[in-house]
């Protein structure tokens, strides 16, 4: 239904910073540690990021696997909340580890492969006979591989669009059944959609664009070129998708907006603005119908890919979410993969993204499932999933801060008033300078 209910990590830090920390917490670590319970079954312990009912949704295709692979004992530990990943963090700078983990954000992966600290998987996916890049979705085979291996694998992921409110559009004056395609069209909507009360104050508003990192994609920009290893901050591209951000700030009283958006309940309980009429469309993805069933049933809505420019993306979205995979200092890897590589079948991944109402990463799980090939959104948000259009984080160590960095500079544009050219060529700089700096710390 959701997506991982971890806690959004803090920037993983340079080396030395990386591994402060590793005595204080050791000793409970090593308790979650592989053992042999038996001269023929061999424990395994598997960190899981989840919780509440996918956490149960594991449990059960853990059972199952532990059914049908009887050498092999995996336990499952929940790490769920921010104790969870500083723990994570410390296990990885200790090197003790258990022998298979999904606590490892896609925006993370490449500095943890980076490090050394993960197992590359390439020879236990040749072995297997498995390629990443047939089976799983464009941004998501991307995403797991480092410079040229892989060293994780996926059993979710999510799409982006934009769900809108077809009673609104109908009042508005606008065609339910024909939903924006354009930016143009976007904006037009927005407008039409928004409402006053006599004294200027917002009752409603159509729309309001947040998140450059993924709309710079549409606008046809990149944050990072793999090509050169060089970063791509200022991008005209990214340059435009910021200034058409910027845009909203002039047709709208934001400091109004966002007093109006003060007062809202989240989309996940039955006072969300979407659900209750105080937003007319709402940029999130496949997981939110799950919401819309439980806290609005009566809503008359529908959904939409990202709408682009002259010369931009069509069926833009991003991909992320949780990886798993073994670190480098599991003691029992051929059994860590016989588990993950299991987890990681079609039959596996379609039965726990069907429990929870995530998009299958691995294109056969969609392919060979009723319930995604029948339900009217999961058919669109899979097709997006699958398209070229896919973005996963750049392979780069420095992506967790280039990222919030990048939300630093959207801030400082569209409700600061600063120049966007300007803080994308600072940006440029910045995020140049920390790369060096990180490739430099990983050499020594």
């Amino acid at each position: 239904m959701t997506k991982p209910r971890l806690a959004k990590p803090l920037p993983i830090p340079h080396l030395k910073a990386f591994c402060l920390g590793i005595v204080l917490c050791s000793a409970f670590i090593l308790a979650g540690c592989a053992r042999t319970t038996s001269p023929k079954v061999t424990e395994i312990v598997y960190w899981t990021g989840w919780s509440g009912h996918e956490f149960e949704a594991q449990e059960r295709l853990i059972a199952e696997f532990n059914r049908t692979h009887p050498h092999i004992h995996v336990r499952i530990l929940s790490q769920f909340g921010t104790s969870g990943y500083q723990k994570v963090r410390i296990a990885f700078a200790g090197g003790a580890t258990p022998d298979v983990m999904s606590t490892v954000w896609a925006d993370e992966l490449a500095a943890y492969a980076l490090r050394g600290v993960l197992t590359p998987l390439n020879s236990y996916l040749k072995q297997a006979g498995r390629d990443v890049e047939r089976e799983y979705t464009p941004g998501v085979a991307k995403m797991l591989r480092i410079e040229g291996k892989t060293y994780g694998l996926t059993v979710t992921t999510n799409t982006s669009f934009i769900a809108y409110n077809r009673a609104i559009f109908r009042e508005a004056g606008l065609d339910p059944n024909h939903p924006p395609q354009t930016i143009a069209e976007l904006d037009r909507a927005a407008l039409a959609c928004t409402k006053y009360d006599p004294q200027g104050n917002f009752v409603r508003y159509g729309f309001r664009p947040s998140q450059l990192s993924l709309w710079a994609y549409v606008f046809g920009g990149k944050w990072y070129d793999t090509a050169t290893r060089r970063i791509t901050a200022n991008d005209p591209h990214n340059l435009a998708a910021l200034r058409w951000m910027v845009s909203y700030a002039r047709t709208y009283d934001l400091k109004k907006m966002q007093a109006f958006q003060a007062g809202f309940g989240s989309n996940e309980t039955a006072n969300g603005p979407f659900f209750v009429g105080k937003m007319a469309m709402w940029s999130t993805g496949e997981w939110s119908q799950e919401y819309i069933h439980r806290y609005a049933p009566a809503l008359d809505w529908g959904w939409f890919a990202l709408p682009a420019p002259p010369g931009g993306r069509d069926k833009t979205t991003g991909a992320g979410g949780s990886v798993f995979v073994i670190p480098a200092a599991c003691r029992h890897k051929d059994e860590a993969w016989e588990f993950l590589n299991w987890m990681s079948s079609p039959h596996a991944v379609a039965s726990f993204c069907q429990s929870i109402k995530n998009v299958p990463p691995v294109i056969a799980a969609a392919k060979g499932n009723t319930f995604f090939q029948t339900d009217p959104l999961f058919h669109f948000s899979i097709a997006i999933s699958q398209g070229k259009n896919s973005f996963g984080a750049p392979p780069i160590p420095t992506w967790p801060t280039y990222r919030r960095e990048i939300g630093r500079v959207e801030e400082a544009a569209v409700l600061g008033g600063e120049d966007p050219d300007k803080l994308l060529n600072t940006l440029q700089k910045q995020m140049e300078k920390e790369l060096i700096e990180s490739r430099e710390d990983l050499q020594r």
